[in-house]
């Protein structure tokens, strides 16, 4: 399962109750995640701080019953969530600069924050996902344990920032001598891609740019003590082949494909969601 998949189950969890108390240990419970990692991961792919989504979609919900139904205000608040006539009404001028009685009577343009959909299309144990464009610091390391050193002038990079606002991500993959996205898993070097906020100073770190585009994710996990060669790695590429084949799509000429590593179901495992760049 990739952590794309997790967190819009804890969407879909949210979406069925914004009537309702939505702790985030069950939230996190019903997408499979530690609380730790949903307040992490959702904010890094959905853009949205996990309570402030909960608000939005909650204020967003209540302005389309005001401008759909003659449901009274209160009765609208409790609907969506607030306690209060009072609370609902000062938040619902936070998010949308009127108070509930004045949009239902001026019936202003006013728009609320979209439901989250994170995938295209799913199949086999593959989604298809958009990403953005990312702005990413880049660390490399060669030959012997290539990735080793990478991950430790990362660390030492990552050590040395201030926190940052937003979730860093983090993706990995092989590369050549000189520094060029490598296929080949017996490989000379490997690099890391750390995501930089708008602006910010990589710190002397090189700078890359990683094009928005379209890629196939899948989500493996394993570890190297029972399977020393990796063949968990190569079934879960093996299966992303299977899906394109399957479905009609096209890896792209030239294009990008990246590890990342999240955190692993079972302690002492790895696991990774594995991109693969595809045809627009």
């Amino acid at each position: 399962m990739t952590i794309y998949e997790q967190v819009q189950r804890a969407v879909d969890y949210i979406e069925d109750r914004l009537g309702g108390r939505l702790r985030a240990e069950r939230v996190a419970r019903a997408a499979g995640m530690s609380v730790r990692s949903l307040n992490h991961w959702f904010r890094a792919v959905t853009g949205y701080r996990y309570g402030d989504y909960v608000a939005k979609r909650r204020l967003s919900e209540a302005l389309r019953l005001l401008s759909s139904t003659e449901e009274g205000i209160l009765d609208i608040a409790l609907e969506v969530g607030y306690g209060t006539h009072e609370s609902f009404c000062r938040a619902f001028k936070g998010e949308f600069g009127v108070a509930p009685r004045e949009c239902r009577r001026g019936r202003p343009e006013l728009r609320g924050a979209a439901r989250v959909e994170l995938a295209k299309e799913f199949y086999m144990g593959v989604i298809v996902k958009d990403l953005g464009e990312l702005k990413v610091a880049s660390f490399e390391g060669f030959a012997p344990e290539p990735e080793a050193k990478a991950k430790a002038a990362l660390r030492a990079w990552l050590d040395s920032r201030p926190q940052a606002a937003a979730p860093r991500r983090v993706f990995g993959h092989n590369i050549d001598r000189e520094g060029k996205l490598a296929c080949d898993p017996v490989n000379v070097g490997y690099k890391f891609l750390a995501t930089l906020e708008p602006g910010e100073d990589s710190g002397g770190a090189r700078v890359e740019t990683i094009p928005a585009g379209r890629y196939a994710v899948t989500g493996i996990e394993g570890n190297f003590d029972g399977d020393p060669a990796g063949a968990w790695i190569g079934e879960g590429w093996r299966r992303m082949n299977e899906m394109l084949a399957a479905k009609g799509f096209r890896a792209k000429q030239g294009g990008r494909w990246f590890e990342e590593e999240l955190e692993p179901a079972k302690p002492g495992n790895l696991r990774l969601d594995l991109y693969l760049e595809l045809e627009p």
